[in-house]
This record gives C-alpha cells, structure tokens and sequence, in this order.
C-alpha cells in the first residue's frame, strides 16, 4: 500500500506544477555507512541523554546512528534543500522550487519511497485544527479560605484532581527535571510575569518560516507552558512550577501539512540528544490541506505513520512523552489523532471540572484494538495566562495534555529510581478507571499523590543512598563507602559514554590509575540496589 500511494502522489506532483515550491519526504533504505559507532555515542548524543540511557539501562543502537553524510551530499548534489531528517524512522524531508529535480532524488538507489508533504500555493486553510483550542471570557471559580486553594489559585482545581499538590507539598515541584514543549508559537513567554524566564534554558524554531517562536502572534505554546511553568501564588501555580523548560516550534500557522510532523519527528530526536526527560506535545494531525495528503482512521495503529513510530521511538529512548488526544470528539473525524496512536507514551484525554469527559475530547481505541486514550486530566476551563499575561480560560486536550505532563515530571523527580516506561505503567495502575479503562478516559484520571506514596519506600530499596565516591589523588583509588558495602558491582564510563571498566563483588578500592584526568560516571549495583554518580580524577 505504502508504494503505491508513493507511487500516486510522484505521478501527480510531477505532471502538475504549482508556484510555490514542494516538499518531498524521501524515505531512505538504510542510513548508509556513517562515520559514527555505538562505542563513541558523544559524538551525536550530550552527556544527559547518556546519562538518562544509563540511568534506565537502556542501549546505544544504531537507531541513535544519525544518517550517513554522504547521502545528504548527494541529496544536496540534486538541487533539494535539506528542511528535515530523521535517523529514527530514516527520512530526509527536502525543498524544491518547482517538480524537476524529482526524477534525480527518485533514482537515488539509496531512496525507497518519495512523498510530497508539502506545496506553496494553497491559501489559507479555513479546516479546524486541532491546535485552534477555545479561549473563554475568564469566568474564575470563586476563592476559599482554604490554605491551598489560596496559593494555587485559579490553578487549585486542575492540580488537586491529580492529587499533584501531594507532590508539591512532600517538595517535588518539577526540580532538575528538563521539559521539551512541542507547539506553534511562545508569544511573550519571556514576558509574562507568572514565568520565571531563566528556567526557560532554549527557544528553538524548527519549522521553514524564519520567525522568532517568542515574537509571533501565535501564542498557543504560552498557555500550553503557563499550566506547568506559572509560579505566582494567590494567582495561579502550575503542575511543574520549578522545571526546566525547552520550548520547540514545529508548527506553520496558516496552513495544515504532513511536513508539520517532520519537524515534529526533528526536534523529538534534538530533545533525545540533549538529555531532555519529559516532552508536552499538544498537537496532532490527521485532516490536511490537500486532501491526497490525509491520513485515515486505519492507519491510527501507532506504527504506519511515521511521527506515530517516532513518537514510540522517544518512549524508547527513555523520555516520559506526553500527547493531546485532540479536540475531535464531537467532529466528524471523532478519533484520537497523529502520533496519539504512538504505543510508549501518554495520550491525554479532556475532563471538565466535575471530572465528567469533555464532548470535544478524541475518543479511541488505536486501530489494533488498544486503549487510547491512556489518561485524562482537566482540559475544559482549565486556568492558564493568556500571551499579555491575562489570567482566563481554556478549552481543549491542548491543556489537559500539560497539566498532566507537570505532574508526571513531578513524579519522576519524587520517583527517581524507576523508567518512564514504568512511570507510565504507575500512572496507569493509579488512574479511576484502572480496572474498567475505556475508549473516553482511558485508565482515567490518575491519583499522583497515591503513586508517590504507595512507591516512597522503594527509594531506599533500589537507590543505594548511602554510597560515596572518594578519589584519593595520591593512591589513584577510588573508595566506595557503602553501609553493606558487599558484592557491588561497578562499571566506569567516561564522560561520552563509553563503557571503560567493570569489576565485579568489588570490596576494595578500585585502582584507577589507567585513566586519564577528567569526569567519569560510576554506575552501582547490589542486587536490585543501583546508584549512578560521577567522580573526577584529577
């Protein structure tokens, strides 16, 4: 099927013309030979995401590989500008200014299929997006005497239906977590006096339109990062008031095509390779501009799309991914929408106040049968600040999805020791509807302080706390203090990644002479006890 449609859009875009220029998806064969290896992954991937592999036992492998630079050169050699790529799913997205270079890149021997993902000339599309959530006059609930409804402010309710103000209050509050913001636009949100702009660490545009995300009219990322980010008590304080934020412009305004996901699949593997934890994606696609273009109810099976699988593929990598289940409810399509089928992450359903299903929130199941949404969380009239930092409310996934990200960061800042795929698999067990889960809530709305305090113990029996790295200078050993310093087994990378030594049962200081001056990490283990901690030689 995948060939044929291949074959039907080539015939078309190429015996068509338009002003405007194209955008062709090539998706590749292999990746080619490039000058990268498993052994040395810091030449593509930061210390953090290493670290966060580590820290899960997860692997290198040659999906980390990033694509052999020759077959970009070669692509280039074409007249095709390179706009996106992608060494998840081996896909290099091009523009051209008219049709005629598409025979040569067709006959790359490299390249299996070619889609035309994008086109310059249609206006502006009057379709509903799902990105086009609804703003509401500010209608705030009323105050209370209560302690925490005070200092939440408007924000109490979409918190404390989560139990997440459990987790402020035991001081988890999103802390050293990192949180990539996937949308369209940050209108101000170096401006908004609830925000405290030094935790926003990048702004990054990933899109063909050469804008500033803070100074475009678009501001639907602002109130998507006002529900985690705001910090003004009596005011509003959001789900992950103290993380540190990466906002990441993938999407055009104005228009609606699949090139929106290449640049959605791009910065996912940018938020990979810079150790980012958590990742809010409000957005989703299913309808576009072009009608040739559109992706069908089947193909909702976390796999034939490609963003669907990029998405998994994160999951994978070990990030905590978090995705709106689209405003499609009560419309014509009805169902969940891309990469909200993706398996590995959360598909975030809307519940009102009463914690009863928003109309508009995307119904599932996937294609092949499984429960999407997985959780719900408050996105009707949910609190958050406008771009001139007007506090008011909004409706759609678009918020649910955020509200509940903030939590989960929050979670996993409590809950250090387990995976993202495990905090999943908690959040789920803790959801309302665990026992009866369906195609509306999910798993339903989770219990995040029942989570944290039903997993509070395991900290001491999985973390060995009690471990201390001493470097002695003169000796060249390395001491480990440890209460039950018995039978660990310890491994030593350096600071790219690379495995250098390992021992086993280790009950003495470790000679450490053969290694270079620097900083190492030190990964621990007794039993099911672990710890992962760094030490610098000197």
């Amino acid at each position: 099927m995948k060939n044929i449609l291949s074959v039907i859009l080539f015939l078309f875009y190429t015996t068509s013309s338009f002003c405007g220029g194209y955008m062709f998806r090539l998706e590749l064969k292999d990746k080619g030979n490039p000058p990268y290896t498993i052994e040395n992954p810091s030449a593509y991937l930061s210390e953090k995401s290493i670290e966060r592999r580590l820290r899960q036992g997860i692997s290198v492998d040659s999906t980390d590989l990033p694509i052999d630079p020759v077959y970009l050169s070669e692509i280039k050699a074409t007249g095709a500008l390179i706009k996106a790529t992608s060494k998840w799913v081996e896909t290099v997205t091009v523009y051209l200014p008219d049709s005629s270079a598409v025979p040569a890149l067709k006959s790359l021997n490299f390249v299996d299929t070619l889609y035309c993902v994008w086109k310059g000339d249609l206006p502006q599309s009057d379709l509903l997006k799902l990105k086009q959530d609804k703003y509401e006059k500010p209608e705030l609930y009323s105050s209370s005497s209560n302690e925490d409804i005070n200092m939440y402010g408007e924000g109490y309710v979409q918190i404390s239906m989560l139990n997440g103000d459990i987790l402020h209050n035991a001081g988890f509050k999103g802390k050293g977590m990192s949180i990539a913001v996937l949308d369209i636009g940050f209108q101000n949100s170096d401006q908004i006096p609830a925000f405290n702009f030094d935790q926003i660490k990048e702004v990054k545009n990933f899109t063909h339109k050469l804008e500033d995300p803070l100074r475009i009219t678009e501001s639907h990322g602002t109130s998507v990062l006002s529900c985690m980010l705001s910090n003004q008590p009596g005011t509003m304080i959001g789900t992950a008031p103290e993380a540190d934020y990466y906002l990441f412009k993938t999407e055009v305004e104005g228009e609606e095509f699949p090139v929106e996901e290449d640049y959605w699949v791009t910065a996912m593997e940018y938020a990979d390779s810079i150790g980012i934890d958590v990742v809010n994606t409000s957005l989703g696609y299913s309808i576009f501009d072009d009608s040739l273009m559109n992706h069908t109810q089947e193909q909702l099976d976390g796999y034939t799309i490609l963003a669907s699988r990029a998405a998994s593929m994160a999951g994978n990598k070990g990030m905590l991914v978090f995705n709106a289940a689209g405003n499609e409810g009560d419309k014509a399509w009805g169902k969940i929408t891309v990469p909200g089928d993706a398996d590995n992450i959360i598909t975030v359903a809307a519940v009102k106040a009463d914690e009863t299903i928003s109309a508009f929130s995307s119904r599932g199941p996937a294609a092949d049968g499984r429960i999407k949404p997985d959780l719900s969380a408050m996105g009707e009239s949910t609190a958050l600040f406008r771009a001139d930092g007007t506090l008011t409310r909004g409706s759609g996934t678009s918020f649910a999805s955020p509200v509940l990200t903030g939590a989960g960061a929050c979670l996993w800042q409590a809950l250090p020791h387990k995976s993202s795929k495990e905090i999943i698999a908690l959040m789920k067990s803790v959801g309302d509807r665990h026992d009866n889960p369906d195609f509306a809530y999910g798993y339903g709305i989770p219990d995040m302080g029942k989570a944290y305090s039903d997993n509070v113990s395991e900290i001491s029996k999985v973390v060995i706390y009690n471990t201390l790295l001493f470097f002695d200078a003169i000796t060249n050993r390395l001491y480990l203090k440890n209460d039950d310093h018995k039978n660990l087994d310890l491994q030593i990378f350096n600071s790219q990644g690379q495995l250098l030594v390992q021992y086993k049962d280790v009950t003495t200081p470790v000679d450490v002479g053969n290694l270079n001056q620097g900083i190492y990490i030190v990964h621990i283990r007794q039993g099911e006890k672990q710890a992962v901690q760094k030490f610098l030689k000197w």
